[in-house]
């Protein structure tokens, strides 16, 4: 298998989009990040409430925001308890973008003292950006989503979001999990990789420690349905099994002895659960990870 055969699936936008939005329906992504939220993020909120006071305007950044159902909730989460939110987000998919746009406007009332600053952009080309205008805002609250993996340089990039945080300030990471199906099918296909970089939570413990910054993390069970993956003939497989792979059109990309160890692995018992009724369920546990700048936690 030639790498130049093989398109990254960040290299194509609208099929990046497409293919996410199957992933994430199968895999109840927004539903079970909702539930996290509601118990989670009201703790991180509680630790602002008590380095502010309540008329502060509360300075966040999404990173990789997508079509921004969990970067504006968290921000609708902030508001409640502060006078006022302002919310940058850099997300590189234009398409996604104008999915959080028609979210802001159709919930108006919801989102209330809120500025939303959105910016199509990587973080990488983001950062350059402000350097040539020499602009350093700081931010009480920073979370990326799912989207260090698509980063320069991890341990650049952790250490200038760290720099970027205000006094108490917090940067939340989401993960793969280092014990998920996910991690095990990067690691079985490390040929895949191409612009974005592989990695799971052990990559963040190492750069948090080898920096000497204090972390928590917290732990998400995740299913993902590929029953439809067992088809090579379903659309709906096909693009689920391209965004684990991160490939535009794996199947049409590689051989068909490559494309059926591609399938055999995913169903596998490394990967999988199968029910009895022939559903098969990917593990794609994540992990969230979050940072308080200048304070200790256990």
């Amino acid at each position: 298998m030639e790498h130049a055969k093989l398109k990254p699936l960040m290299d194509d936008p609208d099929y990046y989009t497409k293919a996410f939005h199957v992933f994430a329906n199968r895999s109840d992504k927004f539903e079970i990040q909702a539930k996290w939220e509601e118990k989670f993020l009201p703790g991180v909120v509680e630790r602002l409430v008590e380095l502010l006071p309540a008329d502060s305007k509360v300075r966040m950044l999404g990173i990789g925001s997508g079509s921004g159902e969990m970067d504006s909730s968290m921000a609708a989460m902030f508001r409640a308890r502060f006078k006022a939110v302002h919310n940058t987000v850099i997300e590189p998919t234009a398409s996604q973008l104008d999915m959080y746009r028609k979210l802001i406007a159709d919930g108006k009332e919801r989102f209330a003292g809120i500025d939303f600053d959105l910016h199509q952009d990587t973080l990488d080309d983001y950062r350059r950006k402000l350097n040539e205008t020499d602009v350093h805002p700081k931010y009480h609250f920073i979370s990326a989503i799912h989207s260090v993996y698509y980063v320069d340089d991890l341990n650049d990039t952790i250490r200038y979001l760290h720099d970027c945080l205000e006094d108490g300030g917090m940067l939340l990471i989401v993960i793969i999990s280092d014990t998920s199906g996910t991690w095990r099918f990067w690691k079985r296909f490390p040929r895949f990789q191409n612009k974005n970089q592989y990695m799971c939570t052990q990559d963040l413990r190492d750069v948090f420690t080898a920096n000497a910054m204090p972390f928590t993390v917290v732990s998400q069970t995740s299913h993902l349905d590929i029953t439809s993956c067992v088809d090579p003939e379903s659309e709906e497989g096909n693009l689920i099994v391209d965004f684990l792979s991160q490939v535009c059109d794996l199947r049409g990309s590689v051989t068909q002895e490559v494309h059926r160890d591609v399938l055999d692995y995913l169903g596998s018992a490394e990967c999988s659960e199968r029910k009895d009724d022939g559903t098969v369920l990917f593990n794609n546990d994540w992990d969230a990870i979050i940072v308080q700048k200048g304070t200790s936690q256990s």
